[in-house]
């Protein structure tokens, strides 16, 4: 089993990257460099880059990559049946990977030793005043409008047609625990699942990967965290007032408590701003919820779980 730190970057193919640059740019996000069929882009944290856009006459997903704590991790999943050798990473920060395979054929780089950047100027966390704790005291509060900045990437939804065999392979290979399940009546069948990062008694995302039956393997959507909601009301305001295409938001999820903002892409693909996630370790339990719409948000714009999961 490997030891996962936390999820690095996603690789998205595209046919026009400068369209796609626009948007991302509206997103949130940075460009960190680029070469004649690459750009990188990054959020405000340390990793050099989370979002890879490649170009490609057909847009497509191209990979998600994990990074471990040590290259003895490396070695490990250079091991495991199907695996690449560990190759050097032509990219900002250098480093290593070795390519793996889920059950659903997605290619899944696991990645060590990239040099991380030091993080871009953030506009500090809004302190609120509730009803029943006021935490500010003769200051104002008057965020500027702009761009939701991105910090990082949080986590990917997978559609998949065998779950038990993805399940599997998620907690077994990459060491990850279910955080909620979504089921009808068996625990034993789930319809959905929500996997966190192992991280012993330190708290992360309540989940880092999410897993959800469909008649065919593609990737829902990959998601992304700002700073405060404050900052994701803005950022939707901002993609509206750009005629960019929205799926959904801004809501509140049920199964990780995030609230979440979800928009189209220029090559049809969803992103999401998420913030306010909930945080789990290795002591938080399994939940078990029966499937529903009830289950997909608290509050936001209507939205059906049929129609949440036939857009891809």
């Amino acid at each position: 089993m490997l030891r996962v730190k936390d999820i690095h970057h996603v690789v998205y193919r595209h046919a026009d990257l400068e369209a796609l640059e626009a948007f991302l740019g509206d997103f949130g996000m940075v460009v960190a460099s680029r070469d004649d069929d690459r750009v990188f882009f990054r959020g405000a944290c340390s990793a050099p880059y989370i979002y890879i856009a490649e170009r490609a006459e057909t847009p497509s997903f191209g990979s998600i990559a994990f990074e471990v704590e040590s290259r003895d991790d490396l070695l490990k999943a250079a091991a495991l049946e199907g695996a690449s050798e560990v190759q050097a990473l032509d990219r900002p920060g250098g480093g290593e990977r070795v390519i793996l395979h889920d059950p659903a054929g997605r290619q899944v780089d696991i990645v060590h030793g990239i040099s991380t950047v030091e993080p871009l100027p953030m506009r500090p966390a809004l302190t609120y005043n509730t009803a029943d704790s006021k935490q500010r005291f003769g200051d104002t509060q008057r965020p500027e409008p702009g761009p939701a900045q991105i910090l990082r990437l949080g986590h990917i939804a997978l559609g998949v047609q065998d779950l038990h065999a993805n399940l599997q392979w998620y907690t077994t290979v990459l060491g990850m625990l279910p955080s909620d399940m979504v089921v009808e009546e068996q625990r034993d069948n789930p319809h959905a699942v929500f996997l966190r990062i192992d991280r012993g008694d330190d708290w992360t995302d309540h989940h880092t990967v999410a897993l959800f039956g469909a008649p065919r393997d593609h990737v829902h959507h990959s998601s992304f965290e700002v700073q405060d909601v404050d900052s994701q009301y803005l950022g939707n305001q901002w993609l509206t007032q750009r005629a960019w295409t929205p799926f959904w938001g801004v809501g509140r999820h049920l199964l990780g408590s995030q609230v979440f903002d979800y928009w189209y892409d220029t090559s049809g693909n969803i992103v999401e701003h998420f913030t306010d996630g909930d945080l789990y370790n290795r002591e938080s339990r399994t939940g078990y919820v029966e499937g529903g719409s009830n289950t997909l948000y608290q509050w936001g714009p209507d939205m059906a779980i049929e129609d949440f999961l036939g857009h891809e």
